[in-house]
Parts: structure tokens; sequence; C-alpha cells
């Protein structure tokens, strides 16, 4: 039992006008925050990906979910090939499950970890404070998807980028968990400090309880290749781009708009497909 009265919030169940948790979570500021849950995707929510499938329609996208999700080829300039890891972001789900991707990019050679979904807050933090002490503190690009998905790549110490992440979710439990982290980075040869603290705002009456505070991060930078000559394949395509592509013969008649779109197709190249390992933790 949560309170003795009737509280309308996910995860809970109200039996004579008590609420009662569904799932294993904690009580935090008036909140209850779920440990054990199932993941279901919802528009807006960030995701790491493997590509299982190459069709002339687009492609299909390994979620760690019971269904694929699927990248259209009419909004993506991106070609991607089966085994390629990507980060996109979810545009609609069905009513099956069924989740379209879009702004996908595809990632550099990297690890790709599976972790709990419910505990992918915690690995954030709050505004990403978690996220940016991890990456400072192993100098490792990471990417979190909220489908319990998570690459690391870059030059920085992946062993122990993996052995926080392991930390974290064995402590996604505990109060002042990111002073933890930095203490356990900096004990390990790290040298973070944790950012300073903002003064939490009681929340509002009417919107009453709410999901974790967390936010999803956006990458902070793109991750780095292992071959930086070469050139990036290029922006994922938007529907409104995809509906500015019959203006192509006014481009031709105005001398400005042609070179702006010359310049903008040089930037576009080929990039190698790269390997993956995944490990299940």
């Amino acid at each position: 039992m949560l309170w003795e009265k009737e509280m309308r919030v996910p995860n809970t169940a109200v039996v004579d006008g008590k609420t009662y948790a569904t799932v294993l979570g904690m009580v935090r500021d008036d909140r209850f925050i779920p440990l054990e849950l199932v993941y279901k995707p919802k528009p807006g929510d960030n995701v790491v990906g493997i590509v299982t499938n190459v069709r002339h329609a687009g492609y299909s996208i390994e979620l760690n979910l019971p269904y694929d999700g699927f990248i259209s080829s009419k909004f993506t300039r991106v070609s991607f090939q089966q085994g390629d890891l990507i980060y996109g972001r979810v545009k609609f789900v069905d009513e099956v499950g069924n989740a379209d991707i879009t702004d996908a990019k595809r990632l550099p050679a990297g690890k790709i970890v599976d972790v709990p979904a419910s505990k992918v807050p915690r690995i954030i933090g709050k505004k990403s404070s978690m996220l940016n002490v991890i990456r400072d503190g192993t100098g490792c690009s990471i990417f979190v998807g909220n489908n319990g998905y998570i690459w690391i790549g870059g030059k920085g110490n992946l062993p122990l980028a993996l052995k926080t992440i392991n930390f974290i979710v064995a402590n996604a439990h505990k109060h002042g968990l990111t002073d933890k982290v930095a203490e356990y980075l900096n004990e390990h040869g790290g040298d973070v400090k944790v950012p300073p603290r903002e003064e939490e705002k009681p929340p509002e009456e009417k919107s009453g309880l709410s999901e974790p505070a967390e936010e999803t991060p956006e990458p902070a930078k793109e991750p780095e290749t292992a071959e930086p000559s070469e050139p990036s394949e290029g922006e994922p395509v938007s529907e409104k781009e995809e509906k500015d592509a019959g203006s192509s013969e006014e481009e031709k008649q105005n001398p400005i708009m042609h070179s702006k779109s010359a310049g903008a197709a040089e930037e576009s190249g080929e990039v190698k497909k790269k390997g993956i390992d995944i490990e299940e933790m």
C-alpha cells in the first residue's frame, strides 16, 4: 500500500479507496518510482537498436521488445545494412506495439549492453546529470535508449564504463546515487566532480503524482568513429523535407538555391559498416 487514499498514477491500483503499487518501486517526494517495469514505447522516446532486415520499403529494427521497430526509406537519406547499430526517436506506436523510428543515425562500432528499462532514468539522471558524470569519468561516448539498450564507444575506459553502469543498476533504489557514482569512478581512476544540485520544487497540486522527473538525454556530441577521415552520410529526412523535394525545379532556376543544395549534397558520403558486440548485463 502506498497511500490510504485514491491516487490515479501509473503502475498502481486502487482498492477500497487505497492506492497500491502493482510493481516493485519506491516512494520519493510524494511520487512512486517503479524499479521493475515492462517498457512500452511511446512517441518521443530515444531508442538504440540493431538493423535486422533490409527491405525496399525500409529497415526492421530490433529494439529489445516483443515487436520490431521500423525505419521508412521514405524519411531517411541514410542507407543502413543488416547488423548496423542505430540511434533514433520513436515517431509512432500502433495498437499492437510496433514502433516507427525517425531521425535515425548510424552508430560506429561499439558495445551494446542491455539493462532493465526501469533503471534507465537512474542511469540518465536529472537533466542528464548521471550520464554526464559517467562520460566525464570514463571518457566514453554513451547513448542511452529508453528501451534498455545502451551504446558505449569512443576511446575511453570501456571496462570502467561497464562496471559503473552495473553499479548504478544494482544501487538504483538508493538516495544520493550521483554522489556515490562519482566516488566510485574516482576510486577506480576517474576524475569527476558532481554538478551542484538544484533545489527541488514541490509537485503541483493539479498534476498529482507523475513519473520520475529524469529526462531522456540528447546526445552531447556525435559518437567518435574509428576512421574519422570518412565522411558522414548525412542527416535523416523529415516529412517536411520530403515535401520540399518537389521544389528542385525551382532551385535549378535560382542560382543561390542551387548552390546551397549542391553544398549540402557534397557533405553526404558513405560510412563503413561496423561490427557489434552485444553483452547481456
